[in-house]
């Protein structure tokens, strides 16, 4: 049970060393272990992590998740987009099935029958949300920055992280998916992205008093009650990343009815602001600014089978290599993006996608 690796042979990136697992009493602590790539998703990862959940689900003597990451900058970064970029690049291959098995990994944590307690230390982007979101303990800390920043990399916020966007206010749904602005743990604990607050000095004995928890015998309600109820020795009021005054300006750029408008309150009175739109797909964001009204239609599941159209429809019409080659790989300042105007946008081939007529 939970052996990877474990006396033989090393290759060269672990897979090579991709988690690290034990099992503390009644509790599997799986670690993401990939700190040089701030444990971003990659097809290996993915597997691993998926076997490793079907082996605690089978295992009787565990009764509930643990996962967190070996490095404290960052729970997970998202998906390794260069890694998919390479491959695109030498083989030619569709990228497709790689977020097809990140989707279905990520179905099954949020379906996943005993409990998964996640902490956010560090960064939380991308697909490292969409793997944990359903979680329902969710713990974050003062270095807990989150963050959806596709919109740069000519794709737009999938893994289902749509369908939490078109359920929050508009403004503050809208600054996040279109500028792939960060929150900090305050901020995430506000909107419902997590769901208790601790302080980076306390990890170490909350894990300590976790693992020490008796859980035999109960149901998966009681030992969420039972954590819940540990973690209240440890709740911590943590700073906002945003002031009123931040709000109240998102609210002010973001609240306009139409994406047209959105972008020249953000050009006249947006400062900064207006440079990550500057340099995000013009495509990428309009397909944003659509999903956020379709989304409030969809559960959770039709909007992971519509992230696969979007990403789809990124990649062989839109400006997803594009974005990833100029952020990720290159890291030239300026994207040869397929539009420069809204106007000229395929704005009908668009509502088809998301199902609009």
């Amino acid at each position: 049970m939970f052996r990877y690796n474990k006396g033989r042979k090393k290759r060269k990136e672990r897979k090579d060393k991709m988690l690290q697992i034990k099992i503390e009493k009644n509790i599997a602590h799986i670690s993401l272990d990939r700190p040089n790539k701030l444990n971003a998703l990659n097809k290996d990862l993915i597997e691993a992590l998926s076997q490793c959940m079907d082996q605690a689900q089978a295992n009787d003597q565990v009764k509930a998740i643990y996962l967190d990451s070996t490095s404290s900058k960052a729970f997970c970064a998202g998906g390794d987009v260069v890694d998919i970029y390479k491959k695109v690049q030498a083989t030619g291959e569709d990228p497709i099935p790689y977020f097809e098995r990140e989707f279905i990994l990520d179905k099954k944590m949020a379906k996943f029958p005993k409990p998964i307690i996640v902490a956010y230390r560090g960064i939380a982007m991308g697909g490292g949300l969409g793997l944990s979101m359903d979680c329902p303990i969710r713990i974050v800390d003062e270095t807990t920055r989150m963050a959806m920043p596709e919109a740069r990399l000519g794709m737009v916020p999938d893994v289902g992280m749509g369908y939490f966007f078109s359920r929050m206010d508009q403004a503050m749904a809208l600054y996040m998916s279109l500028t792939g602005s960060q929150i900090n743990g305050r901020d995430a604990k506000d909107l419902g992205w997590a769901s208790h607050t601790i302080s980076s000095n306390s990890w170490k004995n909350f894990e300590g008093d976790l693992f020490a928890l008796d859980l035999e015998g109960l149901k998966r309600e009681e030992i969420l009650e039972k954590v819940q109820d540990l973690l209240g020795n440890y709740q911590k009021n943590l700073a906002h990343l945003h002031s009123p005054q931040d709000l109240e300006k998102i609210q002010d750029l973001f609240g306009a009815k139409t994406l047209k408008e959105i972008m020249e309150r953000v050009k006249d009175r947006g400062g900064d602001l207006y440079q990550d739109l500057e340099e995000a797909s013009l495509l990428s964001l309009a397909l944003i600014y659509l999903k956020y009204s379709y989304g409030k239609n969809w559960t959770r599941e039709e909007t992971f089978d519509m992230d696969l159209k979007a990403i789809d429809y990124c990649f062989k019409e839109g400006d997803m290599m594009e974005g990833i080659r100029t952020v990720m790989v290159d890291k030239e300042d300026q994207p040869s993006f397929k539009y420069q105007d809204l106007e000229d946008l395929p704005w009908e081939d668009l509502h088809h996608l998301l199902g609009g007529e």
